[in-house]
């Protein structure tokens, strides 16, 4: 539904067809590839798939949705992955699975200005409760009859999230957070989770942009402004933020730490989110450009150095070799994170250049040894395999790809029935062309490299339109 021509073919062939073929064949039909045939759903991992739908395929993203808000429990927490025709699934204490529903639900609202959506009527799973000690276990679930609206669901997870923080004022991590193999972390219930904190942060700050109550309001202002004070007091560590508190206090992802002494999520977050302040968002640009990124070899690593037995034990990611996977490799989910960030901040042609590093037809094939086509989850960075690519197609990065690609560099965002376009993509290219289909009308865009921010009203006439952006 959303083709485009630049100068760049290899671009062009990604986004016109790999990156969305990737991500439903593999993460939402199959929900398997050659690295992993597990083939259970995963609340946070479905919900990010989703969110390169929003514009070619909101039905789906809705459906999808609703379909994980009835994999939570009442008490708010949710099945970290599920199989839903055996009834099995993962319950857990992993501390952002629940929060992903608010993201993917508040980017379907303000892309579709569909709000219907969230007055839908909603089941919930039943299942046997985590006992005292226990961080995950699989279960046998059911599904209740009782029922509450989506919105209803929102605000269940967003509260336990508010009631669950630490000696620093920060989200508890539980038994990990988006990054699964730091399962040790906080695994007796005290360790805190920094990039949770920005993470949250986000969410304080655009939930009530899509309800009109006051009550939740004022809650999520005041957290908010709270969590704020909490993280550039508590986990600024000089340079650069903090990655966790482990369970006894110390620090993850500190200059004062044997290993993982910079970690990418949390700076991408902190950007993100406005949480560093311009002072702050230069000095970690620069910090990460120095310990995280090779652009000789294409790399952005996820932190540096790797996990050994050095130090505190994280949890499984340190089982995995250095330099592979989670454990000081590229891990692209993150470094896309980080590239999203780059263009928040004003830094199109380096987010540019990055994104171009991360595309697999741009690497060197005896080094990378992996398809030149699709995104690969990870690349290593141990120096006996450096620049080789690792657990292809299935992964989200494909999804994050893809909306970044469209939304931030092309520059395309939809806003219920209106196109506002902002283009940051490779200033030495004249033009982009885009075919834009909006039901059964084509708008054929012509997006000079000089435009500025404009709007278009979508209309679905049943014709086609052509559009000079300059």
């Amino acid at each position: 539904k959303i083709q485009i021509k630049t100068p760049d073919q290899n671009f062009n062939q990604w986004f016109n067809g790999w990156l969305l073929y990737q991500t439903y064949a593999s993460r939402l039909y199959a929900k398997a590839a050659f690295y992993q045939v597990g083939g259970a759903t995963g609340f946070r991992d479905q919900l990010q798939d989703v969110l390169c739908l929003l514009q070619t395929n909101p039905d789906y993203a809705r459906k999808q949705i609703l379909k994980h808000a009835n994999h939570q429990f009442v008490e708010g927490d949710v099945l970290h992955w599920w199989h839903e025709q055996m009834r099995f699934g993962a319950r857990t204490h992993f501390s952002d699975d629940y929060l992903w529903l608010i993201y993917a639900t508040y980017e379907y609202v303000v892309t579709t200005g569909d709000y219907s959506i969230l007055e839908e009527r909603v089941g919930f799973v039943e299942g046997e409760s985590l006992a005292e000690g226990e961080t995950e276990k699989g279960i046998n679930y059911n599904y209740s009859v009782h029922q509450e609206s989506l919105y209803f669901h929102l605000k269940l997870a967003i509260n336990k999230a508010v009631n669950q923080f630490g000696e620093n004022n920060l989200p508890l991590m539980g038994s990990g957070d988006w990054n699964d193999g730091m399962n040790k972390v906080g695994h007796q219930g005290k360790g805190e989770s920094v990039w949770l904190g920005f993470f949250l942060y986000d969410l304080l700050i655009k939930l009530p942009q899509i309800t009109q109550d006051e009550e939740l309001i004022n809650m999520c202002q005041k957290k908010a402004s709270e969590l704020r004070g909490a993280l550039n007091k508590n986990a600024w560590d000089g340079k650069w933020y903090l990655r966790a508190f482990y369970d006894d206090e110390s620090l993850l992802g500190s200059h004062k730490s044997v290993e993982c002494q910079i970690d990418l999520i949390s700076q991408a977050w902190s950007i993100l989110t406005d949480i560093a302040d311009e002072k702050r968002k230069t000095q970690i640009i620069k910090e990460v450009e120095k310990y995280l990124i090779d652009e000789k070899e294409g790399i952005i690593k996820l932190l540096t150095p790797p996990f050994t037995g050095r130090d505190n034990n994280p949890g499984y990611i340190s089982y995995y070799l250095p330099g592979v996977r989670e454990n000081g490799a590229q891990y692209t989910h993150a470094a896309l994170w980080y590239i999203m960030a780059l263009i928040h901040a004003g830094e199109n042609k380096k987010a540019w250049q990055y994104f171009q590093m991360l595309h697999p037809g741009n690497k060197k094939v005896n080094n990378y040894k992996a398809e030149p086509y699709v995104i690969a989850a990870d690349v290593y960075s141990n120096e006996y395999h450096y620049g080789q690519g690792g657990w292809t197609w299935y992964t989200g990065s494909a999804s994050w790809a893809y909306k970044i690609a469209l939304e931030e560099i092309i520059g395309i965002k939809k806003y219920g029935d209106k196109l506002l376009i902002k283009p940051r993509f490779d200033m030495s290219w004249p033009e982009v062309q885009v075919k834009y289909t909006y039901g059964n009308t084509i708008y054929d865009l012509t997006i000079k490299a000089d435009a500025k921010e404009k709007e278009i009203k979508l209309v679905d006439d049943g014709k086609n339109y052509k559009v000079e952006i300059r």
